[in-house]
């Protein structure tokens, strides 16, 4: 018979109460947020800032780091640039009782395989959709009903 000591012997297969689902949102958000800055460092330029970078050359989009449909961007507004070719993306991080956060950016050629894209977050129980749309600003709130693939 194996005995525990310490916080190993209190867990349990029980119930999230109301400190256990806000435990889960704030890892649902703090994996996001990582990831997120992985997926933004990858950005590369070339070391041009937003106003010397040829306009024709980069799809704009809308980039927010953490986003409710309730209360809009709340953290990050802003806009990012992609090589055309590349797509602009909205990620949904849902559960089944309803609760959505977005974080909308630019995805390069190589992240593109996101694109409509469906997984289960490390977060039990919450689910991450990602859309991918290919035209200026098309990850913009009022735009994505007419554009996410």
């Amino acid at each position: 018979m194996v005995f525990m000591a310490g916080p190993a012997n209190s867990c349990s297969l029980r119930p999230l109460g109301l400190h256990g689902i806000t435990q889960a949102l704030y890892a649902v958000l703090l994996t996001t947020l990582i990831m997120m800055n992985l997926v933004l460092k990858n950005i590369d330029l070339g070391g041009l800032s937003a106003q010397a970078v040829p306009q024709d050359k980069y799809l704009h989009c809308y980039q927010c780091l953490l986003e409710t449909e309730e209360s809009g961007c709340l953290l990050g507004s802003d806009s990012c640039l992609t090589p055309l070719g590349s797509s602009c993306f909205t990620l949904n991080i849902k559960n089944s009782s309803g609760f959505s956060v977005m974080v909308s950016g630019c995805h390069n050629k190589e992240q593109m395989v996101h694109c409509s894209h469906t997984r289960a977050s490390p977060v039990f129980g919450f689910w991450i959709y990602y859309q991918c749309c290919f035209l200026d600003f098309c990850n913009k709130p009022k735009n994505r009903e007419n554009s996410m693939h």
